[in-house]
């Protein structure tokens, strides 16, 4: 009899540290700007694969896979040097565009614009394609990318 209540107790008292990890993943995919640039691009896709609206389930997606290109980039140039270089200009460039485009975003969407999610998807979908480019070798194809407008 001890022995069922001893496990009664047990189980029960592990609820509540089970639904506070699944809370808090919740609570991510309800405000996706909470703290998600303190997670791991593994515990992003994570959020991501739990998160039941496709567009914030994108967007830690595409926040996982950029800060992925990122480093690779920071990586490759290092490489090619043989030393790291102090040029990180296009990695620099990348990382303020995609800054300032969340910080926009957040403000937008805590004031209720539905789209602020898919906008910023979107800036992410551009910022990877050039970043792609230019870890592939093929700066002209970026810069075009870059300089061409994000709304036609």
């Amino acid at each position: 009899m001890s022995y069922r209540i001893l496990l009664i107790l047990v189980v029960l008292s592990g609820l509540p540290i089970m639904s506070s990890s699944v809370m808090a993943g919740h609570n991510d995919c309800n405000n996706p700007f909470s703290h998600s640039s303190e997670y791991a691009p593994s515990q992003m896709r994570q959020l991501a694969e739990n998160c039941g609206e496709t567009a914030i389930a994108n967007l830690f997606y595409n926040r996982a896979y950029h800060a992925e290109l990122l480093q690779k980039f920071q990586v490759i140039n290092r490489l090619q040097s043989h030393k790291p270089n102090h040029d990180l200009t296009h990695y620099h460039t990348q990382r303020m565009f995609i800054a300032l485009s969340e910080a926009f975003a957040k403000r937008a969407w805590e004031k209720g614009e539905k789209g602020a999610i898919a906008e910023l998807n979107k800036h992410y979908d551009r910022s990877i394609e050039i970043a792609e480019f230019q870890l592939k070798g093929y700066d002209v194809l970026a810069a075009r990318q870059d300089s061409m407008p994000s709304n036609p």
